[in-house]
């Protein structure tokens, strides 16, 4: 049997000539998603995070394994899916799938760019992109990997017309190649490669004037818009027109391969290719080619544009309410001069649902003029089972600033150097969201003072010489406007108490007053009062917190997935006790522990902002509160994942521990209480 696999464009299988139907959609995003590594496995855990995002069912992996089964069926072959220690891969020869096929004429292409011969290296760069019928992965979904590797092929696909624009100067097809180079330029204005194939093309076509009116209007553009000159090779191009010096046909053919061995400067090979860059450097504005060593080794055509000034963070909301005060903080920390000269790391932590996003987003979108160079998002993925990688965030980091995919070295150190590297000495902004850890955020910082990183975590981070800054509740009044924003101020302004209630049942939490603002939006004819009176029964609330894809149960969910076994029944045993504090010693009756490991338990969850602690008297024993909906959803996994004879052992248990609670009290010896408590192994530092 002979298949073809096509994903430049909507996704597309045949076999033998005949279309292979796919059906369900979540076959479709499985296949999409082992094509992305051809022949080589994808882990479980990715093909998980991948069909179902953060939110997977219970049965993920079985369910799994029948989407493998049904697809496999769909293809009749079994052979194409295999499975084995590393995951499931797609078995598929280079000849089999469109985006294999493309890399090679690709590569063939610049084979004869660098031995001279412009007409040849035309034609495979017009198969290869002969091959693309839409957006690469057009119709599989949007999971991280698919999404990685369409921008990886949107950005080869861009630098092949590029390389075939320059293919068709050299062989002197200057008219025909203006109305396509246009409509490109147009699409893509930071890529100083198009306006300047545009510029020779106008130049060589005889249209000076339009072409020195092209540089005009992207150099106005580029100051205006990111405060930088036009990059070393638009300059050079811009020269070359104002001399009349863009070379004939015979001399550019001739010249053609100068990318590896110089040539004359007025050649287009010459202009476009080679043979040397400035250093990456200040006066150098946003060179076309990045000169590391790595870019070197792996070709300096695949180097790619470094380019003007990325912006990749999401939306500021329109509604940003309070925080001022935190606001101006955050921007003096990150643009405030330092002595000696660092990085300056901020790092925002806190509970789920505090706007830590909102926040870090809303302060990136306000430092625009001081950080003219870029500002870099990347979601780490921290709360979901399976983290971003560092040395993917580094890829995807890298690609934002305009390294080609085939120039980005293997290895996380290697990556790291020459993200370093592109930003020395620029003012870029990096935004590295929902962090794991120390260990993922460390290979992701820039080394110059003149750039800035901003980090936001469940936890505090320890370990970065980061600033690191509390996220919580907003204040009542802040929480209360942020509500009328939302909901209408004409339908809150009347019911101030009402309102004071509904952002207290809320407990002051962003996410949680912005859902309860929605839902308020979307049923016009509910008042206030009825929705407080749905917020009020304790354990019905995080069902009605619930508007669209906002959800604090969800966010909840991602902080439960990410503990250990232990600390995962630690919360549960808590949640079936339904008290809104606690001592150490009341966990570790509840687990039948010694309070030690009940304390290092309690402590976890502390770390990932699901319990709050404070010190109970001045013998330093310490209480602990459940943060607001903590506990109603720790009972609800209780009541998921107990029987209901566990359920009534651990109950007993620390019924028990409170009756010995209070004969010890009775006889004046508590700090001796937890060594007796019958039923366990409870002992240590005593009782709060």
């Amino acid at each position: 049997m002979v298949f073809e696999f096509d994903v430049l464009g909507p996704l597309r299988v045949s076999r033998d000539g005949v279309p292979v139907r796919l059906g369900a959609a979540m076959l479709r995003r499985l296949l999409a998603t082992l094509l992305c590594t051809p022949g080589r496995p994808v882990a479980v855990p990715a093909l998980v995070e991948a069909l179902w995002d953060d939110d997977p069912p219970r049965s993920a992996h079985k369910t799994l394994q029948i989407y493998v089964l049904r697809l496999r069926q769909a293809m009749g072959d079994r052979d194409r899916v295999v499975h084995g220690p590393g995951g499931y891969a797609a078995a598929v020869s280079e000849s089999e799938l469109d985006a294999l096929r493309f890399r090679e004429l690709t590569a063939a292409g610049r084979a004869a760019r660098r031995n001279g011969d412009p007409a040849k290296a035309g034609a495979l760069f017009r198969r290869a992109l002969g091959l693309w019928r839409g957006p690469a992965f057009a119709d599989a979904g949007d999971g991280a990997l698919v999404a990685d590797e369409a921008r990886r092929l949107e950005e080869e696909r861009l630098l092949t017309c590029e390389e075939l624009a320059v293919a068709d100067l050299a062989c002197g097809r200057h008219a025909e190649l203006v109305t396509g180079l246009t409509e490109m330029a147009a699409l893509h204005p930071y890529r100083e490669r198009l306006h300047a194939c545009l510029m020779l093309a106008l130049c060589q076509a005889g249209r000076q004037a339009e072409a020195l009116r092209v540089y005009q209007r992207v150099r106005t553009m580029l100051g205006e818009e990111l405060g930088v000159e036009p990059g070393h090779t638009l300059r050079r191009v811009h020269e070359a027109v104002l001399r009349g010096d863009t070379g004939d046909d015979s001399h550019d053919r001739r010249n053609y391969h100068c990318g590896d061995h110089g040539g004359a400067p007025g050649s287009v090979a010459a202009l476009l290719l080679g043979p040397e860059e400035e250093p990456y450097g200040e006066s150098a504005g946003f060179p076309y080619a990045l000169r590391t060593d790595t870019a070197d080794q792996a070709g300096a055509e695949d180097a790619g544009p470094v380019v003007a000034a990325p912006c990749h963070l999401p939306p500021d909301i329109g509604d940003f309410t309070g925080r001022h005060e935190l606001t101006d903080s955050l921007r003096q920390c990150l643009t405030g001069a330092q002595d000696p000269p660092a990085t300056p790391v901020v790092a925002l932590y806190g509970r789920a649902g505090a706007g830590k996003t909102t926040l870090a987003v809303h302060v990136a979108h306000s430092l625009g003029e001081v950080f003219a160079h870029g500002r870099l998002y990347v979601d780490l993925h921290g709360t979901r089972p399976r983290p971003a990688d560092p040395a993917d965030a580094l890829a995807r980091l890298l690609t934002a600033l305009g390294v080609a995919a085939r120039a980005l070295p293997d290895g996380l150190e290697e990556r790291g150097r020459l993200f370093r590297a592109v930003l020395a000495d620029r003012r870029v902004l990096v935004v590295l969201d929902d962090a794991a850890s120390e260990e993922q955020v460390r290979p992701l910082l820039p080394g110059g003072p003149g750039c800035a990183v901003l980090v936001t975590s469940r936890r505090r981070p320890a370990g970065l010489s980061a600033r690191a800054v509390r996220v919580d509740a907003l204040g009542p009044a802040s929480a209360a406007a942020l509500l009328g924003r939302i909901a209408g101020p004409e339908r809150v302004a009347a019911r101030p108490a009402v309102v004071a209630e509904i952002v207290r049942l809320c407990g002051h939490l962003p996410l949680a007053v912005r859902i309860a603002g929605e839902r308020l939006a979307q049923r016009e004819h509910w008042s206030p009062e009825h929705l407080a009176d749905r917020l009020r029964e304790e354990r019905r609330r995080l069902d009605e917190l619930v508007a669209g894809d906002l959800s604090v149960r969800a966010r909840l969910d991602a902080d439960y997935r990410v503990l250990g076994t232990p600390a995962r029944r630690a919360l549960r045993m808590l949640g079936l006790l339904d008290v809104p504090e606690f001592a150490a010693w009341v966990l570790a009756a509840a687990l039948d522990v010694p309070v030690r490991e009940a304390e290092a338990y309690a402590d976890l969850l502390v770390d990932a902002q699901l319990l709050s602690c404070a010190a109970d008297d001045a013998g330093g024993r310490f209480r602990y509160r459940f943060h607001d909906f903590v506990r109603a959803y720790a009972r609800e996994r209780a009541e998921l994942e107990e029987t209901g004879g566990e359920r009534e052992e651990v109950v007993a248990r620390v019924l028990g521990a409170l009756l010995t609670v209070a004969e010890e009290a009775e006889r004046g010896l508590p700090e001796h209480v937890a060594s007796a408590v019958p039923g366990g192994p409870i002992s240590g530092t005593g009782c709060g």
